[in-house]
């Protein structure tokens, strides 16, 4: 049975979910004055994950910790935001981890047996102090996967009678991935949202704290290759008028190597594209460009202008619908990519799909 600070520590186990049902707790009640430190709490969760990608843990009111979970996901899912799906799930996630690597080793085993019905043991054997948990090899597979390390790939695992050993720190982690994987699944669920017109007003700050902070958390999730195809209309134009040697302003300047820089370019090919600039001056151009990747002088590493920036300078060119619908360059990178990707994904048919029709095509059965 797990305590009242347990559950703070842990919301998302089943027995707050039971806590939860047994007040009886509707969404139409949240709008009565007395949730209110609850909804307060619950919109500052997810202002934590937008701004410092983990939340924190405010233990001194337990009821209100627990009970702000729910509700923090209710205002997630209400705002349909895909990336801030994935934000909050990571930040949650990290929280509880952090968390975990704090508790005796007893308390991490029963919270992985009941809350995510892991059939995990405690290790007698003489390697019990470096590897406590003996954790079954289809839970571990099922976290692990997701980590790119080549220590978690099981062939580099001691398995014994289909149990996979694992420190402390480990489970955590592998705890922490299960987290970040289940709230996914929660806020992808079919469905929507539907607050009263007074609960309202947490979304809109919320959302204010969201586009605030994207074109700089953003970075995080673009890919390591440049994909100019994904470039928005004011950067594809600043980037191709470069090459061609057109004469452009210090802002557009800016906003292209900025961008560039942030994406991943690297900066020896970002010094090179204005090779074709009339004024071009090799030394001057790579100080301009590290300056900007906050390699020299005040080592602050410059994020693209905004698009109302990038507007009140004239260099809002041939807008596209996707453009009504972001406010940073930045996110139109990420977003056309993400579109570009599951065109591709469509186009190309599945693993298995490919399997089937090859073994239908074949005269005989196939042999794996």
């Amino acid at each position: 049975m797990l305590s009242d600070l347990d559950l703070a520590k842990y919301p998302f186990t089943p027995q707050t979910t039971s806590l939860v049902e047994s007040l009886g707790i509707k969404v139409g009640f949240l709008t009565d004055p007395t949730y209110r430190e609850i909804l307060e709490r619950a919109k500052k969760r997810v202002e934590e994950a937008i701004k410092d990608g983990v939340v924190g843990a405010d233990l001194r009111k337990p009821s209100v910790e627990t009970l702000s979970y729910p509700v923090a996901i209710m205002f997630v899912k209400a705002l349909g935001d895909r990336f801030l799906y994935r934000r909050y799930a990571t930040a949650e996630a990290k929280r509880a981890s952090r968390l975990l690597k704090k508790e005796l080793n007893a308390k991490l085993l029963h919270l992985a047996r009941e809350a995510f019905g892991w059939r995990i043991n405690a290790n007698m054997e003489e390697d019990a102090e470096r590897y406590p948990f003996l954790l079954h090899f289809t839970d571990y597979l099922r976290n692990a996967s997701r980590l790119h390390e080549a220590k978690w790939k099981l062939v580099n695992r001691a398995v014994r009678d289909g149990y996979v050993r694992v420190t402390k720190v480990e489970a955590a982690r592998l705890m922490e991935s299960e987290v970040e994987r289940r709230i996914m699944e929660g806020l992808l669920a079919e469905g929507e949202v539907e607050l009263p017109e007074p609960l309202r007003s947490y979304l809109q700050e919320i959302g204010k704290v969201l586009e605030e902070n994207r074109g700089r958390i953003g970075v995080e999730a673009l890919p390591s290759e440049v994909i100019i195809e994904a470039f928005p209309p004011c950067i594809r134009r600043a980037y191709e008028g470069l090459i061609s040697g057109r004469k452009a302003s210090h802002m557009e300047r800016f906003a292209l190597t900025s961008f560039l820089i942030n994406i991943g370019m690297d900066l020896e090919k970002i010094v090179k594209l204005f090779v074709s600039v009339s004024d071009f001056d090799e030394e001057l151009t790579r100080y301009q460009v590290e300056h900007i990747a906050g390699l020299r002088g005040s080592r602050t590493k410059y994020t693209p202008p905004t698009c109302s920036t990038l507007r009140t300078h004239g260099l809002c060119i041939n807008p596209n619908d996707l453009c009504k619908r972001i406010r940073h360059p930045l996110t139109y990178y990420r977003r056309k990519i993400r579109s570009i990707r599951g065109g591709r994904e469509r186009k190309q048919p599945s693993k298995e799909q490919a399997q089937t029709a090859t073994a239908s095509s074949s005269k005989g059965p196939q042999e794996e």
